[in-house]
């Protein structure tokens, strides 16, 4: 094994080639082909080849004769390495022109997102499979023991019996969706709440009343904007009205969430009068002429379930609104209209007469 500059093997050959050549076409003497041999031969400097290993064996000169090529007299040479980095970089701006995500076709559409993007609106529904007990042991004792006519159980392979067994054990694309019956309230803690400036006073239970209200601000479907009107309606309440805490032991959004203000067992800031007796519930926004959606309607009867359920309002407690007990149009008309038809309405008007 001998080392030799790959400058000297290239010159070499390169020499013979262009000495046949030209021999084939003009037939000059040996010392002018000789001459012209020498001076069209591309210095080995221009490629920048570094030293190789040349092994004694045939195979090894055949992949050095593969690496070594000619070209035409007149040809001009541009660096090797420049051409190497053009084509390398045409290849990264191919590549990089092309975003394959699959076989997506997407034609006369706009807003379109491709990607790990996740939009939850309205209920969600999981999809699950399910295995029950019996089900479970049924498949264990079928997987030793499958009876089978004119087989005998010994000649019944294990993936037989197991696709005898599986075609029923699981449930498939079973669906079912979070109840909104459900009554799941928010802490304080969730909303960023303030403590409150005072010790708290104690609320007597179960409650005998319980108000409905409504804040008159802006109302919304979407939590992260309720949880900023409720933060701004505490520092409200605190620094401007002087009071301990936010008025409302809970408040109730246009998503369908439950708030908790100042809780069950708190005396709230929300009717003069009633405070001490009653819980004040109060919805998001302002509802003088439409509804509060169907979810927060359905939350507040929810919540007042519960609260009978537990114990903090009376089984035979009395639903007031705002309005009946200070002037003020809280809750709004249209909410005084659809609370006037839930059971438990007082009318305290018709009581005084």
């Amino acid at each position: 094994m001998s080392n030799v500059p790959i400058s000297t093997a290239v010159r070499s050959i390169s020499e013979e080639r262009t000495r046949e050549w030209l021999e084939a076409q003009t037939a000059p003497d040996e010392d002018e082909a000789e001459s012209i041999a020498e001076s069209s031969v591309v210095d080995s400097l221009d490629y920048e080849y570094s030293e190789y290993t040349q092994d004694d064996d045939d195979e090894d000169n055949e992949n050095a004769g593969e690496e070594i090529s000619t070209m035409p007299l007149g040809t001009s040479i541009t660096n090797k390495r420049s051409k190497i980095s053009d084509t390398l970089r045409d290849l990264m701006n191919s590549i990089n022109s092309i975003q394959t995500v699959g076989n997506v076709n997407i034609s006369n559409s706009t807003n379109v997102h491709i990607g790990n993007v996740t939009n939850i609106n309205g209920n969600i529904q999981i999809i699950a499979n399910s295995l029950s007990r019996a089900r479970h042991d049924r498949r264990k004792t079928s997987l030793t023991e499958v009876p089978t006519p004119d087989i005998e159980p010994n000649l019944l392979s294990k993936d037989e019996s197991e696709e005898r067994v599986c075609s029923d054990v699981f449930i498939n694309s079973q669906k079912f969706k979070i109840p909104k019956e459900l009554c799941s309230i928010i802490p304080r803690h969730s909303w960023l709440a303030q403590s409150p400036m005072e010790e708290p006073e104690v609320l007597q239970r179960p409650v005998k009343y319980v108000v409905i209200l409504h804040t008159a601000t802006e109302s919304s479907e979407k939590r992260a904007i309720n949880v900023r009107l409720i933060r701004d309606m505490q520092c409200f309440h605190i620094e401007s009205r002087r009071w301990n805490d936010i008025a409302y032991n809970f408040l109730i959004g246009c998503d369908g969430n439950i708030y908790e203000g100042r809780g069950w067992r708190t005396v709230g800031a929300h009717t003069l009068g009633y405070n001490k007796i009653a819980l004040g519930i109060s919805f998001i926004g302002c509802f003088m002429r439409e509804l509060p959606t169907t979810d927060a309607l359905n939350m507040c009867r929810n919540l007042l379930a519960r609260g009978v359920e537990d114990g903090h309002i009376a089984s035979d407690y009395r639903l007031i609104c705002h309005c009946q007990c200070n002037s003020t149009e809280s809750p709004g008309r249209r909410l005084y209209e659809e609370i006037q038809a839930w059971p438990h309405f007082y009318n305290i008007e018709k009581e005084e007469q």
